[in-house]
């Protein structure tokens, strides 16, 4: 979405309705394996399809509003290592916790049928602030530290990729490798 010149609420709009759409299905089978219901019908992979799309999108429009902003606050700052893990952990730390509200309303969507809870019964806002800031993070120092990591990683694999061009030979020996491993 970055290379189609558009709105960042747009984006994120985009971006979070498509990752929802494609890995919620995954997401619901782990989670009703995990609570060890015996059956798992086609219309499962989808529930709660609407609190999760609308999460997923108030995270991608949040994600990336703020990063415009900080990224015109101060371009220069931004192209360093510690602007990179700055922005990026900043990012993501302000766009978990404005869709938290989110994961509750999914949960509580998610109830097993007969053993719902009313909304008051279900919301513990001590257990909300809990999961909330430990996920956030977890998540912001985790992609911050992502952050930093990618350009080295990509430097790496742009000299590898070059001297593999210009060493046919290399191929082979990779392959080779591999072959062995495979063994």
């Amino acid at each position: 979405m970055t290379l189609i010149p558009v709105s960042p609420s747009l984006r994120g709009t985009v971006t979070g309705a498509i990752f929802t759409s494609t890995t919620l299905p995954i997401t619901n089978y782990r989670y009703r394996k995990s609570m060890g219901f015996d059956s798992i019908e086609f219309k499962d992979l989808y529930q709660a399809y609407i609190p999760t799309v609308l999460r997923d999108i108030v995270y991608g429009v949040v994600r990336n509003q703020v990063t415009s902003i900080l990224i015109s606050r101060n371009p220069d700052f931004a192209k360093t290592n510690q602007g990179r893990f700055t922005n990026m952990a900043l990012t993501v730390l302000a766009s978990c916790v404005i869709s938290a509200p989110g994961n509750e309303y999914r949960g509580y969507c998610l109830q097993p049928k007969g053993k719902e809870l009313p909304f008051v019964e279900f919301f513990k806002p001590e257990r909300f602030i809990r999961s909330t800031s430990v996920g956030a993070l977890i998540m912001s120092v985790a992609l911050g530290t992502g952050a930093l990591v990618t350009p080295k990683v990509q430097a790496l694999a742009d000299s590898l990729q070059k001297y593999m061009r210009e060493n046919p030979l290399s191929y082979a020996m990779v392959l080779l490798w591999l072959f062995h491993q495979f063994l």
